[in-house]
């Protein structure tokens, strides 16, 4: 038999094997179980929570944390500016003045986005208000003392009345806690009136 009458003869027999009604038959569907069921909603609320979590950092977020900015960079500079002034004009100048002015109201920006992400929906703790100020305050304050040129070191050596500290650097504490309160407890006070009015949106839990 040639090899082209063998290879149609094989072809045949196996399409008779297989017959037409396996050969053309469109797939069967799988029949869906409870337990596809049960894996597919499972999914589904795994996806949604995943989703929510998401949305704390969402478009409308990024928005919030900038009118957030925007709220602290103006409230913290203006209630900050008249201490500021008194602490630096008379010491510096003027131009020391502007230039700590400027840095306050950025440093009132971050604070504002900080504050915001850490009193958060459902906190009603006054403790933790004031905590987030506090540290803002204290940070700020001790950072800016300038130890005067007539000190000794190691140990530190000023004078009196603490040896450590002498009255011109307890001077500097007082004054840079002033300002350090009016520029954060003011911005905070300002993101809590916006709170108030519904202006802001507190950040999610």
């Amino acid at each position: 038999m040639p090899p082209a009458r063998s290879i149609a003869a094989l072809l045949l027999l196996c399409l008779a094997r297989i017959g037409p009604a396996h050969s053309f038959a469109p797939p069967q569907k799988v029949p869906i179980t409870r337990n596809h069921r049960a894996a597919r909603r499972s999914t589904l609320l795994a996806a949604g929570s995943g989703g929510e979590d998401n949305n704390k950092f969402s478009f409308f977020q990024r928005i919030e944390s900038t009118k957030t900015a925007l709220l602290g960079l103006v409230s913290g500079g203006i209630l900050s500016t008249p201490f500021i002034a008194l602490h630096d004009i008379p010491a510096y100048g003027a131009a020391s003045w502007e230039f700590d002015t400027d840095m306050g109201s950025l440093q009132s920006a971050l604070f504002a986005i900080v504050y915001r992400y850490c009193v958060r929906e459902e906190d009603d703790n006054e403790m933790l208000n004031q905590g987030v100020v506090g540290a803002f305050v204290v940070t700020r304050t001790l950072s800016r003392v300038r130890v005067p040129s007539y000190c000794t070191a190691a140990p530190l050596e000023c004078g009196d009345p603490l040896g450590y500290f002498d009255w011109d650097m307890i001077q500097q504490l007082v004054l840079n806690g002033l300002e350090s309160v009016a520029l954060f407890g003011g911005a905070a006070l300002a993101m809590e009136y916006a709170y108030g009015k519904k202006w802001i949106s507190k950040f999610p839990n």
